[in-house]
């Protein structure tokens, strides 16, 4: 295996490629922290706090165990063999290796994309990583980088600035396109990497600080304060409302793009942001998302309404699932949200719409509001499981919709199956009709999609009732089976959980991890990147990195695996999801 690589490309795997190979974002070592010398121009700023102990917390997570678990030393040991040609290039050209390079980085690390609104590319990417005890091997894999860039037809110049030195390498034009140039230097053992000239003077000017710095950005700090970024590994932001606003300046549009956000509430949507730690308290992992849009909500917006509610467990939903989600969703606020929006591009046309909707022998038109939205209640749910033997082509899903009105709907679904033209199935299961859909042929479906010849239909339980396999379906229609909500396993993993949320997520991924297992073991891992490998060779690479025959007993896997699960909750200034995997103290 050899690397040919573009003039960019080089100097990007030399600065970067061991960062995302330990799954790193990116953080300056400057005077001061990276969101106090950022520009409020800012768009994008992911940051790792410090990237050593980013990689021992990985080591010492569940994932990290098992990669280093004695069982899995072939498998290990097959993986280096395959990169040898690629470790060997990188050694021969850049002085290191692979994991070599993926530990260079010891210190803070961040990336950031910046507006740049009087440039002609209107972004600029900024990259900052603190080398610590590494600088001279850092210092040395970045000149040698250059160096093949000027070898590959890249013009390299040098340029002092603060006493810096400032590398400048320009890759040659590709058609009537000249590409952004790569700036690097370093101040001590922190090195900046850069697209643009000017934007890394600007940062190296302000390494004290600004006052129009991105912590001074009203939205950073909303999102920081609900992800509690304090004690994270990883944060992310990015500015929804100003990346929206340079898209539309560069659209050529922008007055009329704008006045579609404003009237659609788009607009409402001001930023997101996240943290992700490892072991931390009784979790694995620990991620939250969260959405800033600050109320009252508009437009598309006020579709999207999710109040906190109990969202425990349904009786009927069986303990020995693999996964579980529910949410609450205001479904009659939806409707009118989706009608006043409507009204504003047509008005009435929704009520004309329904005019068309008469069922073949006919009668009255079908209602949206209330023949569908009026029976409807507000929370939709989702399970899967598995069938025994757990295989590629096992899992099996149910999504189910509460009804306030269950005879209601049922009239509704009779109008629905006419107007498509529908002819399903009807069998009775224990005084609950059944209706069995058959699905048409799907090309290329892949042996682990859980939909197969049909799906069934049911309305019970005060719900409406959808499920992938008939045999899910009639499980559930039966019950008699401890429920979800009084396993010992469910309650440990949600303990931690609100009384009330907007969402609520259970996982148990054990028989979801052997289902992957038997995919590899078996070859249809492969055979499943077919279409990706035709269209990129990577992943025709990818999938012979992992020599199935190799792979240890499933149960070493099992060790490791824990329940996870989540929750959302909406509140006056957005959303805000959080998601975690457990703990085990002695795998």
């Amino acid at each position: 295996m050899s690397i040919a690589l573009p003039v960019a490309g080089r100097l990007a795997l030399a600065g970067w490629l061991g960062l995302v190979a330990m799954g790193a974002g990116f953080s300056s070592h400057a005077a001061a922290p990276a969101e106090k010398t950022l520009p409020d121009t800012t768009l994008l700023y992911v940051k790792v706090a410090n990237a050593a102990n980013l990689r021992e917390a990985f080591a010492q997570s569940q994932t990290g165990q098992l990669i280093n678990d004695p069982a899995m030393k072939p498998i290990r040991d097959d993986v280096i063999e395959k990169l040898g040609d690629v470790n060997k290039t990188l050694k021969e050209k850049m002085g290191v290796s692979l994991s070599e390079l993926a530990t260079l980085p010891q210190g803070p690390i961040t990336i950031a994309v910046v507006g740049k609104s009087e440039s002609k590319i209107p972004i600029a990417v900024l990259i900052s990583a603190d080398a610590g005890k590494n600088n001279s091997t850092m210092a040395d894999v970045m000149t040698k980088a250059t160096k093949l860039a000027e070898g590959d037809k890249a013009k390299v110049t040098t340029e002092t600035f603060k006493d810096l030195t400032l590398h400048i390498i320009q890759a040659p034009k590709e058609g009537d396109n000249e590409p952004p140039p790569l700036v690097w230097t370093n101040v001590g053992s922190v090195y900046h990497i850069a697209t643009d000239l000017d934007a890394l003077k600007e940062l190296i000017t302000h390494s004290e600080g600004r006052d129009d710095s991105l912590a001074s950005n009203e939205s950073f700090s909303a999102v920081s304060k609900r992800i509690g970024s304090s004690e994270a590994n990883v944060i992310w932001f990015l500015d929804i409302a100003k990346a929206i606003k340079l898209g539309l300046a560069a659209s050529g549009n922008a007055q009329q793009a704008e006045a579609i956000l404003q009237l659609t509430g788009i607009n409402g949507l001001k930023a997101a942001g996240g943290s992700y730690t490892l072991n931390t308290g009784p979790y694995d992992s620990l991620s939250k998302s969260f959405f800033l849009a600050p109320a009252p909500a508009q437009g598309v917006l006020k579709m999207f309404q999710m109040p906190k509610v109990n969202l425990r467990p349904q009786a009927w939903v069986p303990a020995g699932i693999a996964s579980y989600q529910t949410l609450s969703w205001d479904l009659d606020g939806a409707y009118k949200a989706i009608e006043d929006l409507a009204n504003m591009f047509q008005p009435g046309v929704l009520g004309a719409l329904e005019q068309q909707l008469v069922p073949p022998g006919g009668g009255e038109p079908l209602s949206l509001q209330k023949d569908i939205f009026g029976p409807l209640g507000d929370r939709i749910t989702l399970i899967s499981d598995y069938k025994k033997p757990i295989k590629e082509d096992s899992q099996r899903l149910l999504a189910a919709v509460a009804l306030e009105d269950a005879k209601a709907f049922q009239a509704t679904l009779t109008k629905l199956i006419a107007l498509a033209g529908g002819s399903p199935e009807k069998r009775d299961f224990q005084g609950t009709t059944i209706y069995d859909f058959k699905l048409p042929e799907i090309p290329n479906q892949q042996p682990s999609s859980p939909l197969k010849n049909k799906i069934s239909l049911a309305i019970a339980k005060d719900s409406l009732l959808v499920a992938t396999d008939p045999a899910l379906l009639e499980q559930i229609l039966r019950g008699g089976g401890a429920p979800l909500a009084d396993s010992a396993v469910f309650q440990q993993s949600t303990k931690d959980v609100p009384a009330q949320t907007s969402t609520l997520t259970y996982v148990n991924p054990e028989e979801a991890a052997r289902q992957s297992y038997d995919m590899l073991k078996s070859g249809q891992f492969e055979k499943a990147l077919e279409p990706a490998a035709a269209m990129n060779p990577i992943f025709a690479q990818l999938g012979k990195m992992i020599d199935k025959d190799k792979l240890p007993e499933y149960s070493v896997f099992a060790k490791y695996i824990t329940q996870g699960g989540g929750y959302g909750v909406q509140e006056d200034d957005g959303a805000l999801f959080t998601q975690y995997t457990l703990r085990k103290s002695n795998p």
